[in-house]
């Protein structure tokens, strides 16, 4: 009865995951086909969100994880417990040996992953959510129009068949 519980509990993170990113992907789109202030802060504000929901997606792995690590490590014990008559002393061995061999010959996968920085995420926060009587419609008309113009200096450009170089030479022919 537990697993079903767990198990509809793990689908319902996934889903909210899966509604996080698709929230962010349509807001994204919405600031390339529309940038503006107010969609730029609607895009940072959706991202951020996905990037919690993940975190909060991987802690909740890593513990669950580790409770079935250690839910090994005791069937491991009673099970040795119930063959033969184990001492403390053993048992203590067991539990501070290392669960998995070290090998040295295999490189690292990298560098370990640092904590978040819940501090920048807020910061950042606090950055988009500007009172909308602390900034005036000429300073938000310059944010737009700044906007506007980074994203169309980024853009690629599109080609329209007519002005293709192929139709320059078939007319010089």
């Amino acid at each position: 009865m537990c697993e079903g519980l767990g198990a509809r509990l793990d689908e319902e993170v996934e889903d909210h995951l899966w509604n996080d990113f698709e929230s962010c992907a349509q807001s994204v789109t919405l600031l390339y086909r529309n940038p503006t202030w107010k969609a730029l802060q609607k895009a940072a504000a959706s991202t951020t969100q996905l990037y919690k929901s993940g975190l909060e997606r991987e802690k909740k792995s890593f513990d669950r994880g580790y409770m079935a690590g250690r839910q090994s490590v005791a069937r491991e014990i009673l099970g040795l417990r119930r063959n033969r008559e184990l001492s403390v002393e053993e048992i203590w061995k067991l539990l501070s040996k290392p669960l998995c061999p070290t090998d040295h010959s295999r490189p690292s996968p990298g560098p370990p992953p640092e904590p978040s920085d819940s501090h920048a995420v807020d910061v950042f926060q606090q950055a988009l959510c500007v009172p909308s009587n602390a900034v005036s419609p000429q300073r938000v008309n310059e944010l737009n129009s700044f906007l506007s113009g980074q994203l169309n200096r980024h853009r690629k450009r599109v080609h329209s068949p007519s002005s293709g170089p192929f139709k320059k030479l078939r007319r010089s022919q």
